[in-house]
């Protein structure tokens, strides 16, 4: 029996640390929204629903873009990482009217991961010691591009 329950652990421990490179959820994605009076917007989630897991917005011109995230633990923050980069975020708990609670960051557009995430699509996000990647895909790396320039304007 212990040598099962060897075996079982093992095997479970390749299959939760598989899911360190998968996406969150199978058709989740990166969205770019600019409406007039609301600003630039990329959200990583189901396209056309309001089924986000992470926000990015900002002013134009604006010296930090804000992060948020769905859940969280503002004690532990987020790390985000992009390539070599690697940022460490502390946030704070807000209540989502509908969503549960957020974790509400801010980051400078410049900063490593950020920069790093603007020039090749790739993100990574650490939760709660949980780590998945937020790649953005060939057509949504478009949108990616696009919400860093409105931030820069």
């Amino acid at each position: 029996m212990p040598r099962t329950l060897a075996i079982f652990g093992a095997m479970l421990c390749l299959v939760l640390g598989s899911c360190v490179s998968r996406p969150i959820a199978p058709g989740f994605a990166w969205t770019y929204q600019h409406n007039e009076g609301e600003g630039p917007k990329l959200a990583y989630g189901a396209p056309a629903s309001d089924n986000i897991v992470l926000m990015m917005t900002c002013e134009p011109g604006a010296r930090r873009i804000a992060i948020s995230l769905l859940g969280g633990s503002p004690r532990e923050g987020l790390i985000l990482a992009s390539g070599k980069a690697r940022q460490s975020l502390r946030g704070e708990l807000v209540a989502s009217p509908g969503m549960g609670q957020m974790i509400e960051a801010s980051a400078h557009p410049g900063s490593g991961p950020l920069a790093a995430f603007a020039r090749t699509g790739d993100l990574s996000l650490t939760d709660r010691g949980r780590t998945v990647k937020l790649d953005a895909s060939a057509t949504e790396r478009h949108g990616v591009t696009r919400f860093f320039e409105a931030c820069r304007a």
